[in-house]
């Protein structure tokens, strides 16, 4: 059977590690499929190690300070943020960490202080406009071992870069949150990054398990076969490779079927590799199926050791994206610093699959909540505006009833709680709102671990010239764009939360051009931040045009079979599950026919493109059963 080495390609967005078939030698590849942008999923830990984390009182009281637009001096509380994101990186890092005392028993103990804060923002005294800000946190992090010997020690920070702005009727100002939310999201990327790069904490962890296996193997401190010490004698040079089998060669770990971890240990070096061993770590319920830790004894000089470890996978094994890591330990701390990570699909026996019926009446008729499908770290943002304040601006009739039947849905369906979906309806979708909404509170709480869904329904004013959309508030005109929101500015919001993915659908109506003399088609894709995205916007035509509203269903046409399309009726392949890609390839077809059923033509359009099987396109929007 053949054999090559793993490789992770770690990006964010990434869907697919490739991770070696069984045997030796080279060749085949076993692919296993990664659902990424699950709202709970969790980081696996890196370093075997249990750390106290000490966070001083003075880090949860810190504040970051500046001047608004009248001079007075404000403070943003941030310190209990910090706290909590120090114990949330921390965890990503250790395999188990805690909050304790001195006297409690721990590998190693980290601590995290506030070194610096400051913001940079210069703004006249009740000036109007927008103005450059800057945010600067820097922590300082230092771990040390049970004996107190420093292991890290580090100043580390965030910098966070964006344009706020003041209506000069009140001191307050605008999107504070977004460049302080960058630079928190920084800091924290850092703080993992350099902690899960540390020499000396890797090298704690590996000679600390190494001892810990020579005693759970008879070993004896002092008699036996004695612990030997890193830089006595000649030192061995270890590698290993490893695969992953499964049974019926599916691709995924289905229960009840065999699966084997082969590992292959080398020892190219003059010493003896001492108690060497192979160690698991990982998801935890899917480690638990497997011997662990499995000792391989000494490795000569020149030798090569091979180990397979068994299991068949436990009929209560939950369906779920499940990661494992493989990690080769040597007592004296010589053992390979590489590690091999294989993310797997489990899957129930065929027909255990929890399905949700769905009423098939109309899209009004709310389904019962799913019980079990909680995005707790992801939020919503539904904008409905349909009438207006100015006489003189279109009213869409539907506009402010698609907003509430969509968020009643996401709650439903998509696993968002309530509290977490936050619904702007005509008076109460002014500028102000929608600034406050999509800069202020939106970046108070989005995590790297959740998503953000944005809806929007209402009129919005093409730029022919530079391509930007504007949608047009409660208060706004569409012959006066500086009143309305930029969906460049929303597209740039979101590039800087530090969420997994951003979803925007956006049921917009066009004024007519009744001179014939600008542009014909909507150009969605202007405006989208370089490099790669991690925001992915669906709109309702691609063609300059009001949006129509389909009276029969008592809603616009694009919502209509958006929401037919959550509730089910896009499951194409029948798994319970609505996916991104399934609902694209839905709207395309089903919108397009109910235009053509109006006497008119209206045509989404998806940017960037979302393939069915790509990391986006197989992300679960909602669970349903489908209806025939």
């Amino acid at each position: 059977m053949p054999f090559c080495l793993p490789t992770l390609r770690s990006l964010i967005g990434c869907i697919v590690l490739l991770a070696i078939l069984a045997g030796f030698g080279c060749g085949q590849k076993l692919v296993f499929p990664r659902l990424e942008f699950k709202a709970d999923e969790s980081k696996t830990p890196s370093i075997p190690l249990t750390v106290r984390l000490d966070i001083p009182d003075a880090l949860k009281q810190y504040q970051l300070f500046y001047k608004d637009s009248c001079g007075a001096p404000q403070g943003i509380p941030l310190g209990e943020r910090l706290a909590e994101q120090v114990k949330a990186d921390a965890a990503g890092v250790f395999e188990k960490t805690f909050v304790g005392g001195p006297k409690d028993p721990a590998d190693a103990v980290l601590s995290a202080a506030i070194e610096t804060g400051e913001i940079n923002l210069n703004i006249p005294r009740r000036e109007i406009g927008e103005y450059k800000m800057t945010a600067l946190v820097r922590l300082r992090i230092t771990v040390v071992d049970a004996e107190g010997k420093s292991l890290f020690n580090e100043a580390i920070k965030g910098e966070g870069k964006w344009t706020v702005n003041t209506d000069g009727t009140e001191c307050t100002v605008r999107g504070l949150m977004l460049p302080v939310t960058e630079a928190m999201e920084k800091l924290s990327d850092r703080t993992i990054e350099e902690l899960t790069q540390g020499v000396k904490i890797r090298d704690w962890a590996i000679r600390l398990r190494a001892r810990q296996e020579m005693m759970a193997g008879g070993g004896k401190p002092g008699g036996g076969a004695p612990v030997p010490q890193a830089g006595s004698g000649d030192p061995p040079t270890m590698s290993f490779r490893a695969s992953l089998e499964d049974e019926n060669r599916n691709q995924v770990l289905d229960v009840g079927e065999k699966v084997v971890i082969r590992v292959e240990v080398a020892n190219s070096g003059p010493g003896v590799a001492r108690g060497v061993a192979v160690l698991l770590s990982g998801t935890p319920a899917l480690v638990k199926e497997f011997t662990n830790p499995t000792l391989m004894g000494d490795v000569q000089p020149g030798e090569k050791k091979q180990v397979a470890i068994t299991t068949t996978l436990s009929a209560s094994l939950a369906e779920q994206q499940a990661e494992l890591v493989i990690q080769v330990t040597e007592a004296g701390g010589f053992g390979p610093p590489t590690r091999k990570r294989f993310v797997a699909s489990v899957k129930p026996k065929e027909g255990s699959v929890e399905t949700v019926e769905v009423l098939s009446i109309d899209v009004d008729q709310i389904p019962p909540r799913v019980q079990g499908f909680d995005r707790r770290t992801s939020y919503a943002v539904v904008v409905g505006i349909g009438g207006y304040r100015e006489d003189g601006a279109p009213k869409l009739k539907y506009a402010k009833r698609d907003a509430e039947v969509v968020a009643r849905h996401l709650t439903a369906l998509s696993g968002y709680a309530p509290e977490n979906v936050r619904v702007l309806t005509d008076e109460r979708a002014l500028l102000v709102d929608l600034q406050e909404t999509f800069e202020d509170w939106l970046p108070r709480l989005a995590t790297s671990s959740g998503t953000v869904f944005v809806y929007l329904v209402g009129n919005a004013v093409l730029n022919p010239e530079s391509g930007d959309m504007t949608l047009v508030p409660y208060e706004g005109r569409q012959d006066l764009t500086r009143r309305g929101y930029s969906l460049r500015r929303l597209q740039e919001v979101l590039a800087r939360l530090p969420s997994r993915l951003n979803l925007v659908f956006a049921d917009l109506s066009f004024p007519v051009d009744r001179a014939g003399t600008g542009p014909r088609s909507i150009p969605w894709s202007a405006g989208r931040p370089a490099g790669k995205s991690r925001t992915i916007i669906i709109g309702s035509s691609s063609l300059n045009g009001p949006s129509l509203s389909l009276d029969a269903g008592q809603h616009g046409l694009f919502t209509y079979h958006f929401l037919k399309a959550v509730r089910g009726q896009a499951d194409t392949n029948g798994n319970g599950w609505v996916e991104m890609g399934e609902i694209a390839a839905y709207l395309r077809e089903q919108v397009p026919k109910g235009a053509a059923e109006l006497k008119n033509e209206q045509r989404p359009v998806v940017t960037p493109e979302v393939e069915m099987d790509s990391p986006i396109g197989t992300y679960p929007v909602s669970k349903a059963k489908r209806r025939g």
